[in-house]
């Protein structure tokens, strides 16, 4: 594969490497009932990230994303308005990687305490169900921006650099024939008659056409049909 395409591909990879390279811990695991330690449903986890994060585990598992620090993991279960079961613990990253941290609920002394209390805002479980929608369809069009991004940065590099390789071979040093021939139709206003180019080059027929073809090839000049002859136009003048 060209060199050039190579480049363009890694320059539409990047973006893509960039938005996976910082460093985040997982931590994940199920929520289990503490006296029959069957797994417990619908329960609310959340922990105090900047921004907090929520997971509503309707099948009895939660996960996480965290950065290295030190935060609280809390988990609530409820019964109508009740909190019911609750559990906190404070927990350490202090690298990337996958770690399970299984949570075992164990009843509330405070069954008064109303469903997210904290900060004078109630919410419902629905609430939070919404808001976990809500925050995974975020992620979806940020992914979807990064991912469009990238195909326009690749692109602009791919015609740009086809550009650069076009300019390259119409720079590219010219056989002597074919100066003589381009510098012909630059005395004519760069354009002439292929029947006109004959008269004024010492050349046959065929080495004419010949000539036409390598400058056309190059992206020189441009070649239009007219009545039984040939209009020769140069580029780029």
């Amino acid at each position: 594969m060209n060199k050039s395409y190579l480049f363009a591909f890694f320059i539409f990879l990047l973006p893509l490497l960039c938005c996976h390279s910082t460093n985040a811990a997982r931590i994940h695991g199920n929520i289990y009932e503490w006296y029959t330690l069957e797994p417990l449903y619908n329960v609310i986890v959340y922990v105090n990230s900047t921004p907090p994060q929520r997971f509503v585990a309707t099948r009895g598992f939660y996960e996480f994303e965290l950065e290295k620090g030190n935060y609280m993991l809390v988990a609530k279960y409820y019964e109508g308005n009740k909190l019911v079961y609750i559990y906190e613990e404070n927990i350490t990253i202090q690298s990337d990687g996958n770690f399970t941290i299984d949570i075992i609920m164990f009843p509330n002394i405070d069954l008064e305490e109303k469903i997210f209390k904290e900060s004078d805002v109630n919410f419902s479980i629905e609430d939070v169900l919404w808001l976990q929608k809500r925050e995974k369809i975020q992620e979806m069009r940020d992914l979807l921006l990064i991912f469009l991004g990238a195909i326009l940065l690749f692109l602009f590099v791919f015609f740009l650099l086809r550009k650069t390789r076009e300019k390259g071979q119409e720079t590219e040093e010219l056989p002597d024939d074919l100066k003589e021939m381009v510098e012909i139709i630059k005395e004519n206003g760069g354009r002439i008659t292929q029947l006109e180019l004959r008269k004024k080059l010492n050349y046959s027929e065929s080495k004419i056409s010949l000539m036409l073809a390598d400058l056309e090839r190059r992206g020189l000049i441009e070649k239009f049909k007219r009545g039984k002859g040939n209009i020769i136009i140069l580029k780029n003048l």
